[in-house]
């Protein structure tokens, strides 16, 4: 019998590892549900906003059987309503995913279902934490404009959205048009992180230094300047690497005029971009995970660093909340810039023994989080629904 067929839009895929969370969450449901579902992937053909350099191990500008998926690589010139209309037709889903609300590739898409010019099916958006406040805060003048569109033109009208948490379902609302219904299934993981993982392998850690890792797209909306800006009495040594795309210069070039004026207690170094299969060895070398972010709707590079024993100093912006109780971090007010500098200076104050108790929980509270079947049962039951088959998960 043949399986149904799943048609995802998205901006950027495999071979590509530079556009964050979103890319790694279709990644992971192709792998964990390729068993059930033919996965086609409609996608650009370079890795992240940045980057215009095309892929030169796959082919462009057709299908490409890629680790349990069709992907076809669209070319620039290519990426227009005549051509999303070409490869949907080809293809014949039983329903559509896009992991965007303002993507270029999913706009069009819904063009054409709004004309009538492709076969109607369900449509599954999942905004992937566009629709938060901090989100919408940047470049809002084109993102307002577009909202409006949609709203007045019913661009959205009977979608299927798929929200991450109670937060972004909440932010889904706000925005929805008539119709459709909103689910909550927290993004796919990988079924294992670091399997092999080994507690020995982490640094020593030393009371007086600590160090910390910042590891994602830099950009405003992670907020790295406002922790720069609030880094005041650290006691003793603070080092902070940055790996990642720099995807706005001038807020970089911001960020590096704080760095320099910064006493010399306290090192902050940009590493560049890393391949994702050398993010979990990068992430082994440190002791704690920081990211002052505006807001994620999951952040599957959380998972990551705890997966390797690194406690996180994250902002309570995010669904990972009550960290400190759990006793892997801490999620802090970006209202209490003084709470952050009092737990960063306790990172630094601990001895090897008290943090490799927290490093051990962090480790098993990933180990525990991965083992519960519910995220992919959430999930399935999205796409059951968007494909009609509904009696299995009691819609």
């Amino acid at each position: 019998m043949d399986k149904p067929k799943i048609l995802i839009l998205s901006d950027y895929y495999l071979p590509g590892y530079k556009s964050g969370g979103g890319m790694r969450t279709i990644v992971n449901m192709v792998e964990r549900l390729h068993h059930k579902f033919d996965f086609y992937i409609i996608t650009r053909d370079h890795d992240g906003p940045l980057d215009k350099k095309t892929y030169s191990t796959v082919k462009i500008d057709e299908w490409n059987n890629l680790k349990n998926a069709q992907v076809f690589y669209l070319p620039k010139d290519k990426i227009k309503l005549s051509k999303i209309h070409e490869l949907i037709s080809q293809v014949d889903p039983g329903a559509i995913y896009t992991n965007s609300y303002f993507a270029t590739l999913a706009i069009y898409m819904l063009i054409l279902r709004k004309l009538g010019r492709i076969k109607q099916c369900n449509v599954i958006v999942a905004p992937c934490g566009e629709l938060s406040e901090g989100a919408l805060g940047l470049k809002s003048g084109k993102k307002k404009v577009f909202m409006w569109f949609s709203a007045i033109s019913n661009l959205y009208e009977n979608i299927i959205w798929k929200a991450s948490n109670e937060i972004e379902k909440v932010e889904i609302q706000r925005i929805k048009s008539k119709g459709g219904k909103i689910f909550i299934a927290a993004d796919l993981s990988p079924k294992a992180i670091v399997p092999e993982y080994q507690p020995g392998r982490k640094p020593i850690k030393n009371a007086g230094v600590a160090k910390m890792v910042f590891l994602s797209r830099f950009s405003e909306k992670k907020n790295f300047k406002w922790l720069l800006e609030n880094l005041k009495n650290i006691n003793n040594q603070l080092i902070i690497d940055i790996y990642g795309p720099l995807e706005d210069e001038k807020y970089w070039l911001e960020c590096v005029e704080i760095i320099n004026k910064l006493p010399e207690n306290i090192q902050i170094e940009a590493k560049g971009t890393i391949p994702h299969e050398e993010v979990s060895e990068t992430l082994l070398k440190y002791h704690f995970f920081i990211l002052p972010t505006l807001g994620e709707n999951f952040g599957h590079v959380f998972l990551e660093a705890l997966a390797v024993g690194c406690p996180l100093i994250i902002s309570d912006k995010t669904p990972w909340q009550d960290l400190e109780n759990k006793k892997i971090g801490w999620d802090l007010s970006l209202e209490l810039p003084e709470l952050w500098i009092d737990k960063i200076n306790k990172c630094i104050g601990l001895d090897n023994a008290s943090y490799r108790e927290m490093s051990d929980k962090a480790r098993k509270f990933v180990c525990e989080w991965l083992e519960d079947p519910k995220t992919e049962d959430d999930t399935l039951r999205v796409l059951q629904y968007a494909l009609g088959n509904t009696l299995k998960y009691n819609i």
